[in-house]
């Protein structure tokens, strides 16, 4: 396996997935544990359609899907008090129009269709040391910003009522995470792609979820429920000739189908 790993652009891809793994594995936690799965997907898609108009306008693909996110994140932290519309609804329509969006820009890119074929499935195999900068400034800002306020992200998320009790803003809160996720997601499918993003948003969540019995232990299991697949996966790939992404996703299912006997026994 060592000497797979000692080729330099597996090497970057290694690195790259191990960056946005142990991120993403984090964030997971709370995006499985607050219901907002599909956040995670709508704003993935956002990200994507900025890709989309950035290439038919020649411009920065990551600068437009920031501007995308953030007009995600903008709509989707706004807690509405009409159950006529809930949330789940404007959810799904920014979801739609953003699809719908990004297939119409792409028509008219001359090489839209091949740029977005490689932000849906990824081609992590091809990321760049400057990639890995730019997602390592990531990892570090975004995980200053969570251990920091840990205890403040935790309250707001799970009880709001008791930490505007405490004197903590809830909502600046909950905006702010939705800020660190949709930076995550918009830097993350620029070389991952959607498909193993949207996976390491969901699958080491539910993993870390299901063993753990304190939510810090549901942090580290998360974590390494992520870093076994893009190890592991990567080596497959390259020995078997797959693709990537699928095969990192696929083992992290194998992972979550294994934590099911593994929690029962526990009960029992």
């Amino acid at each position: 396996m060592l000497e797979v790993f000692r080729i330099p652009f597996m090497q970057h891809a290694l690195f790259a997935g191990l960056l946005i793994s142990v991120l993403c594995a984090f964030l997971a936690v709370f995006v499985v544990l607050k219901r907002i799965v599909f956040v995670g997907v709508a704003l993935a898609q956002m990200s994507s359609a900025g890709v989309a108009m950035a290439l038919l306008l020649g411009l920065s693909p990551t600068l437009l899907s920031l501007l995308f996110m953030l007009l995600g994140v903008a709509v989707f932290s706004i807690r509405s008090s009409e159950k006529k519309v809930p949330r789940e609804s404007i959810i799904g329509i920014a979801y739609a129009t953003a699809a719908a969006l990004g297939i119409l820009l792409v028509a008219r890119s001359a090489q839209g269709e091949s740029h977005m074929l490689n932000l849906l499935f990824g081609n992590i195999l091809a990321v760049t040391p400057g990639d890995i900068h730019l997602m390592a400034g990531t990892f570090i800002g975004v995980g200053l910003i969570h251990c920091l306020f840990h205890k403040e992200f935790v309250f707001s998320s799970f009880d709001p009522e008791m930490a505007e009790t405490l004197g903590m803003r809830a909502r600046i809160w909950e905006l702010i995470f939705y800020m660190t996720l949709g930076v995550t997601i918009a830097l993350a499918i620029r070389m991952a792609g959607m498909l193993l993003v949207f996976a390491f948003l969901v699958v080491p969540g539910v993993f870390g979820l299901m063993l753990a019995r304190a939510l810090k232990t549901a942090f580290v299991l998360a974590v390494i429920a992520a870093v076994i697949p893009v190890v592991l996966g990567l080596y497959m790939s390259f020995v078997l000739d797959l693709p990537s992404a699928a095969t990192i996703v696929a083992l992290s299912f194998l992972l979550v189908c294994l934590a099911v006997p593994m929690t029962r026994l526990r009960k029992s």
